[in-house]
């Protein structure tokens, strides 16, 4: 193989590289789940900083059951709504949250996990 061919692939590589490297930060923003519910109660919440400078994401942990050992993760995208599940966690209170779920979330945003959070019903 030539100079010319190998600098076309290795440009090609590069390129393919970026592209992933983009939507994997900005994600693909296609609903894979809309209007869905659980109920159960908040276990935690906790803010991940993946470098101060870039991004922080934040995750909620979620039991159906307060005896039970599965515990599911959302993602808040929402911060205003963190006080509000803070609440909620420390009274140990039954609720139901609402999310959607993307095909890819974006890094910046979500990190990974089982939905976005975007409302919280008192029951």
């Amino acid at each position: 193989m030539n100079k010319k061919g190998i600098i076309g692939n290795i440009l090609i590589l590069l390129g393919i590289v970026l592209v992933v490297c983009i939507v994997f930060f900005i994600g693909i923003h296609i609903k894979t789940t809309d209007n869905g519910t659980h109920t159960g109660t908040i276990t935690a919440i906790e803010t991940n900083k993946m470098s101060p400078y870039i991004f922080e994401t934040t995750t909620v942990y979620f039991k159906t059951d307060a005896q039970s050992s599965q515990e599911d993760t959302y993602c808040l995208i929402d911060k205003s709504l963190i006080p509000k599940l803070e609440q909620l966690q420390k009274e140990k209170k039954q609720i139901t949250i609402e999310y959607i779920d993307y095909l890819l979330p974006a890094m910046k945003e979500c990190g990974i996990g089982n939905g976005i959070i975007t409302g919280v019903e008192n029951e």
